[in-house]
């Protein structure tokens, strides 16, 4: 081979190391720049996962809250029933003392009806 050849040869792998080089730097800045989207990616991940937390936080209150007012309803309820027997039970003693009271003076009325056909 001829000195021209040779160097001309030179001279177009030079210019392909040079063409495959600048790809590999092209390349290597693409994958710095996925690097650094990988990264925000996970902060906005961790950033998430706290709210996630805060928020399981959250209903897990909301639950403990429901559960203490159901349990208040309960005893509302309970203390309800209670009043309710009890009013029950003094309208049943006013009824009978009621009927107890009229039929005495059912009796009443008659005996002074009595008494005045006999006088």
């Amino acid at each position: 081979m001829s000195n021209g050849k040779t160097e001309e040869m030179l001279t177009q792998l030079i210019q392909i190391v040079g063409a495959i080089q600048s790809e590999i730097q092209g390349m290597k800045a693409e994958i710095q720049g996925m690097k650094a989207e990988i990264q925000g990616m996970k902060a906005e991940i961790q950033g998430m996962k706290a709210e996630i937390q805060g928020i399981k936080a959250e209903i897990k209150e909301i639950k403990t809250e429901i559960r203490e007012i159901k349990e208040r309803q309960d005893e509302y309820e309970m203390k309800n029933e209670e009043r309710y027997d009890e009013l029950m039970r003094a309208i049943n003693t006013i009824k009978a003392d009621q009927d107890y009271i009229w039929q005495k003076a059912v009796r009443n009325e008659r005996e002074i009806d009595k008494l005045k056909k006999h006088s």
